[in-house]
């Protein structure tokens, strides 16, 4: 019997898609430690922690007199020992009588040096890791200005500071069937009437112009798989760090006709910009 395939869900915005055969997670343990939750992750060092203590309670259990004022093979003696030695804490009730007994404690030392460092360092990353600048609708709109039909994608920036130097990119996933049968899927650019940003505060919508002989319009009128790609990158201006963020649409989450909802008020003295109406949408008039 063939061994079973790892599956590994991915999330691409509206769309969810599944990796078969992805390597297991002991392949690159700072990813995957980097990957899941905090709930998991301090579950994990939590049990490490344990393990590590209990292991070393073990050995000086099984070592009589190994240790000063610890009951003879008390496995409890020696896991809170082992705990006062890993953290360095050393309350000095307990302590080494015997050379091996000092072996032990310093090489359970040496470990918690190791693991230590390795927890701090992972913790530090995760605080440090960056979060999703952008937020995009969960539809896209297909409507008309000037008697041009166009396609948009908004989205908004999340933070309070500007993001600077923005370039969008919309791409359509386009499946071509050969003569023989075979199909293959091809990712084709979409150009946009403006891709560049230069300090993104509130929102910004991607706006493709449709001409009559659009293959992908075609393409989205049609039955079939369908499938928009929008993502976007700048320099966040407080933290100095690149942002990143990106989506995808199916043919079902692409409105024809249709218009945003305005997110902006400026009518009153303060100005006023509303992130909750992102995803708000009309039948155009």
């Amino acid at each position: 019997m063939s061994p079973r395939k790892r599956r590994r869900t991915i999330d691409l915005g509206t769309i969810r898609a599944v990796k078969i055969g992805t390597p297991p997670p002991i392949s690159d343990i700072y990813y995957a430690t980097m990957e899941m939750s905090w709930p998991t992750f301090i579950a994990l060092v939590s049990l490490v922690f344990v393990g590590i203590n209990l292991l070393f309670g073990l050995l000086y259990a099984a070592l009589p007199g190994a240790l000063i004022n610890a009951q003879p093979g008390s496995v409890a003696d020696g896991f809170f020992f082992s705990v006062e030695t890993l953290g360095t804490v050393g309350y000095g009730n307990m302590a080494p009588a015997t050379h091996l007994g000092h072996l032990i404690a310093a090489a359970e030392i040496l470990l918690g040096l190791f693991f230590s460092a390795t927890i701090t360092g992972l913790i530090f990353a995760r605080f440090a890791r960056p979060r999703t600048s952008f937020e995009f609708a969960n539809v896209a709109v297909v409507g008309r200005r000037e008697n041009q039909r166009l396609l948009m994608i908004r989205l908004a920036s999340t933070r309070l500071r500007a993001i600077a130097d923005c370039t969008a990119q919309l791409s359509w996933v386009r499946k071509i069937t050969l003569n023989d049968g075979r199909s293959f899927r091809q990712l084709v650019d979409l150009p946009l009437v403006q891709s560049h940003h230069p300090q993104l505060v509130f929102n910004w919508t991607l706006v493709h112009e449709i001409d009559e002989a659009s293959d992908m319009y075609q393409a989205l009128l049609a039955g079939g798989e369908f499938r928009l790609t929008a993502t976007i990158s700048g320099i966040d201006t407080l933290l100095a760090s690149q942002a990143i963020g990106g989506t995808s649409y199916r043919r079902k989450d692409i409105l024809i006709d249709h218009e945003f909802d305005d997110m902006i008020d400026d009518s009153r003295e303060t100005f006023e910009f509303d992130l909750t109406k992102l995803h708000g949408v009309h039948p155009r008039s």
